[in-house]
């Protein structure tokens, strides 16, 4: 598969409930653009024929265009990535520091102490 193709892949599965993978696909993209063997990262991004068409109607991306592609996936996966990264501690510090303020309902833990007669804690 294509890297531009891959990049897309990971950046919506990111959306849909997975945002590790953006993680996950920034990393593993970084590591291949600094090693010496990034250019050849992916085969199916390189064409013996560059003018060969896509279903005969448009011709195909070249290789500096897929990797321009992929780079704006991935970047897009990093700004997500950061976005929710940053959400989630948010709500974790937000949760702690209003837990214990008593602002939150105790329902809203696992813990909780109105019911330490039926946990046994």
């Amino acid at each position: 598969m294509r890297s531009d193709l891959l990049s897309k892949r990971f950046f919506f599965g990111g959306l849909f409930g997975l945002p590790w993978l953006w993680i996950v696909h920034v990393l593993y993209f970084r590591g291949n653009q600094q090693s010496e063997e990034g250019l050849l990262n992916n085969p199916d991004d390189h064409f013996q024929d560059e003018a060969r068409t896509n279903n005969g109607s448009e011709p195909e991306m070249s290789l500096e265009e897929i990797k321009q592609a992929a780079a704006s996936w991935v970047s897009k996966c990093q700004t997500c990535a950061a976005i929710f990264l940053t959400l989630w501690i948010g709500w974790i510090v937000a949760a702690q520091v209003l837990r214990n303020a008593g602002i939150l309902p105790s329902s809203w833990f696992i813990l909780n102490p109105d019911n330490a007669e039926l946990t046994g804690w």
